[in-house]
């Protein structure tokens, strides 16, 4: 009888385990979607979770990820139609922020996605410390574009400064953070440098260094490097 008794409780914790992720794990909303260009369109995956909203498309210039403090409002124009409105601005636009609108391609908008979403826009909580690279630094694989062509290598984000490393000597670069002018990334595949770096060709305007990246930009790597620019 103690061995049957045991068993069960055994089988009954087996159970509450394997439903226990369920129950508590973070909820995330996937759909296949078209983003509506001025001219045309692309497709892909529309990602919504608790923390980020990710659109991730074989045309890597539209890949986007946004923490919910990076959107500004969401629209449901009708019930396959949501626009995302962020603080990105348009340079075609005068500065205006940039919209995104995503036509759902299987099924419709929900009330209860929509909640999701509008009630965590705009919410940045408080700012805690920047995410530490693991093992002290992350490396990304990129390729720096030049005025014709580019070459490729590695990005590397350490707390000290940006390096990238090349097979091309002359291409290679370390930036200390107090270098570095600013720095954007229009997506999470693309990151432009602005430093001090003079260029004798253009009147000794600061230096500007484009990168495509292989892999994306995570919002704590934008985080971090923004961090060590501002101690």
């Amino acid at each position: 009888m103690r061995m049957q008794a045991r068993l069960s409780l055994g089988l009954l914790l087996a159970a509450l385990l394997l439903t226990l992720p369920a129950a508590v794990g973070a909820k995330t909303y996937t759909y296949r979607v078209r983003h509506v260009h001025a001219v045309g369109s692309c497709q892909g995956l529309l990602k919504v979770s608790e923390t980020e909203v990710r659109y991730e498309s074989d045309y890597r210039a539209d890949t986007r990820i946004w923490t919910y403090s990076d959107i500004k409002s969401v629209n449901r124009e009708d019930l396959r139609k949501l626009e995302v409105r962020t603080y990105e601005t348009q340079s075609t636009q005068l500065g205006r922020d940039k919209p995104f609108v995503f036509e759902f391609m299987d099924g419709e908008i929900s009330d209860e996605f929509f909640t999701f979403m509008e009630s965590r826009v705009g919410r940045a909580g408080p700012p805690g410390p920047p995410v530490a690279p693991p093992g002290g630094r992350w490396e990304i694989a990129a390729k720096h574009q030049h005025l014709f062509g580019g070459c490729e290598g590695t990005l590397k984000i350490t707390p000290a400064a940006l390096e990238y490393v090349t097979e091309h000597p002359r291409d290679g670069r370390m930036w200390r953070y107090i270098d570095i002018k600013r720095f954007d990334s229009p997506s999470a595949y693309k990151l432009t440098l602005y430093t001090y770096e003079d260029q004798r060709l253009q009147l000794g305007r600061d230096k500007i260094f484009r990168f495509e990246l292989k892999e994306p930009l995570e919002p704590k790597m934008y985080e971090y490097i923004r961090a060590q620019m501002n101690p």
